[in-house]
């Protein structure tokens, strides 16, 4: 499934007045309101507004060549997607992984029955940038299919296989969840905000938190949709149950070109994520101040944290008051394993 393809065919239609209309970067994910992946009828990753995410894990995790790979998926920072003018048709190719980190995280080859299932946005708002307002157009959606990799394994294969399912040996599948949180309307004119984000139960261990902020751009056809705005953000810091990241509040001004803290988190992420010494950031550091996005590493927590409920709260801080209209936004990015018996085509959550 590492290799899976979800290939969209479509075109612009009903479009009224003369601005010009052109398709949102990562367009392809915008299309959709969910998705969900199941194996063997057990829901195994749902991503709610995969638009978001999947921008989100391409400013962290690509690089310049691989974000000019991903134009087939409409994916195409920092130009425009591909559009035919001649019949303002489109047709774009998106690798599962780009939207479900499971297929990132585990790259076996799987069997059984699998089910993708794809809520379709209320509008098309967000996939589509207008110059003028009065301008209308829709997107159509002709044809959708999944290209899936098949693999047919020989004689001396299939013998080893077949004892493996026969004693129901487990297969583990470990992987990284990334689920989104957001604050519908931070307080206006306030220039502190204390966001509860969630109380967990669960024993799955939260790694990674990476926060961003948008003014008036979704559901607005005027505007891009993968920008983020800095709202002239002065610190942000994250508490586990009273345990914080960073220790000590960041002192950053926007305005004065001066979040080095800010951009250097967001440099260390990729590294951090993959146990690796490279770093290879999508945007630069002048990039960093239209598309801010603020990383904390707590992926090296103490092991009472784990077991325990655990309160999340964001402490944010402003050098102005916040503007009108601004949504937060918080991807958690935490373990998930689960095993899956090949006799019985049962899945289990191990956390």
């Amino acid at each position: 499934m590492i290799k899976t393809l979800l290939c969209i065919k479509g075109s612009l239609v009903d479009k009224e007045g003369s601005g010009a209309v052109k398709l949102a970067n990562n367009v392809g994910a915008f299309l959709f309101d969910s998705c969900t992946y199941s194996g063997s009828v057990r829901e195994m990753e749902t991503v709610r507004d995969p638009s978001i995410v999947s921008a989100v894990r391409a400013m962290t995790c690509y690089n310049q060549e691989y974000s000019h790979y991903m134009v087939m998926s409409g994916w195409n920072y920092p130009n425009d997607p591909i559009l035919h003018d001649a019949d303002t048709a489109f047709n774009i190719q998106i690798p599962l992984k780009h939207i479900l980190n499971i297929f990132n995280d585990n790259p076996m080859c799987t069997c059984g029955r699998q089910t993708m299932r794809l809520v379709r946005a209320r509008n098309d708002n967000d996939c589509l940038i207008i110059t003028d307002e009065t301008t209308k157009a829709k997107i159509n959606i002709t044809n959708i299919e999944l290209r899936v990799n098949h693999i047919f394994p020989n004689n001396e294969i299939k013998l080893e296989l077949m004892k493996s399912i026969q004693q129901d040996q487990p297969i583990v599948i470990p992987f990284r969840k990334r689920k989104l949180h957001e604050l519908p309307a931070i307080t206006k004119g306030a220039r502190r905000e204390v966001w509860a984000v969630r109380t967990s139960t669960s024993v799955e261990r939260q790694r990674f938190f990476i926060v961003f902020f948008q003014t008036g751009k979704r559901n607005t056809i005027t505007a891009d949709p993968t920008l983020f705005d800095k709202i002239s953000i002065q610190s942000i810091r994250l508490s586990l149950s009273g345990e914080y990241w960073p220790n000590e509040r960041m002192q950053l001004d926007f305005s004065k070109s001066d979040y080095n803290e800010a951009y250097f988190n967001y440099t260390e992420f990729y590294p951090s994520s993959i146990h690796s010494q490279q770093k290879r950031p999508l945007l630069d550091f002048s990039a960093f101040k239209n598309r801010a996005l603020f990383v904390m590493d707590c992926s090296k927590q103490e092991e009472s944290m784990k077991a325990s409920t655990v309160d999340v709260k964001l402490d944010i801080e402003a050098h102005n008051g916040f503007p009108e209209n601004t949504k937060a936004y918080c991807i958690i990015i935490h373990d998930c394993v689960m095993e899956y018996f090949p006799l019985t085509e049962i899945v289990k959550s191990l956390n």
